[in-house]
């Protein structure tokens, strides 16, 4: 009876300290039409990957699958499953929807049918803002962030998987493009790869190609890193002047043409390669061999 009592003691000790700290768990199932995914370190170790509630708040979808603590009046996530956002560490929470940081409070973005909502707990020191990621292709180019694209510009090979998705792709202008090609050639033609090579930090960039480089951003996301056998990048980033304003450009760009259409050839027959990353380095076959922030791919 004593040993009874102390548990009962423990859990009402317990759950009020959860109460205090603004946690919650609402279920230990999840079911809905949104998919939910939940990692540390830039992808690298996945925590949880299943089906998410749609219909209501990201936070929402959360909740039905993780037990969570909140800060701020509720709209930032101070805790998942225990793993804690840690100011002296400056390691946080940051989510995505379709692969797009959507810019405000989990509490204030809507899961919608069909959208992935992407956690990860990652340092910030060196690269505060990473506003898309790769990793939920072919998102956000079918779903789209905050609306659906009316239409998609992608360069082959990637054309066929995003209509085989559900994009809609077509020809003239639009803030939604996927290219493929060398990086000289990306660079002519594309005004968001030019802002975002010209200023990687402010595109949010893990993986780049400077001077004729390749480099990745190292796991402590305070410096970048040659990738010697590197020979093309897949990355993405916001083609207008915030999230809200719609649109994010896919750049799969190499050193020269061949290694990225090799790039644009594998993730074509593989889309896994980007899945849970922020983007990718590949050899001149079109073998994946780097992820941003990635210890380990």
């Amino acid at each position: 009876m004593v040993r009874h009592r102390r548990w009962i003691t423990l859990l009402l000790v317990t759950a009020v300290a959860c109460l205090a700290a603004g946690c919650e768990r609402v279920s230990d199932r999840a079911s809905g039409s949104a998919h939910q995914l939940v990692t540390e370190g830039f992808g690298a170790r996945t925590l949880h990957d299943g089906a998410a509630a749609d219909g209501g708040s990201v936070l929402d979808a959360l909740r039905g699958t993780s037990t969570v603590e909140t800060a701020y009046g509720g709209g930032f996530v101070n805790s998942i499953n225990g793993v804690r956002s840690d100011r002296s560490g400056q390691r946080d929470w940051f989510f995505y929807v379709n692969g797009v940081s959507p810019g405000r409070g989990a509490d204030q973005q809507q899961l919608r049918p069909g959208d992935t909502v992407w956690w990860d707990y990652r340092p910030w020191g060196g690269l505060i803002d990473a506003w898309t990621v790769v990793g939920a292709w072919p998102e956000p180019f079918v779903h789209g962030h905050p609306t659906r694209p009316t239409t998609v510009i992608a360069d082959p090979p990637l054309d066929e998987p995003l209509r085989a998705a559900g994009a809609t792709v077509g020809v003239g202008e639009s803030p939604w493009r996927v290219r493929v090609g060398a990086n000289a050639d990306v660079v002519r033609v594309d005004p968001a790869w030019r802002r975002a090579l010209a200023d990687p930090e402010a595109a949010g960039l893990t993986v780049r190609i400077d001077d004729g480089r390749i480099q990745v951003l190292e796991p402590d996301g305070t410096g970048f890193a040659d990738v010697p056998d590197g020979r093309a990048i897949a990355a993405t980033v916001l083609t207008g002047p915030s999230s809200d304003s719609g649109g994010v450009l896919l750049a799969v760009a190499g050193l020269d043409a061949p290694a990225a259409r090799a790039a644009a050839a594998r993730i074509a027959r593989d889309p896994a390669v980007l899945r849970g990353r922020f983007a990718v380095v590949f050899d001149g076959t079109g073998n994946p061999i780097a992820a941003g922030g990635r210890d380990r791919l």
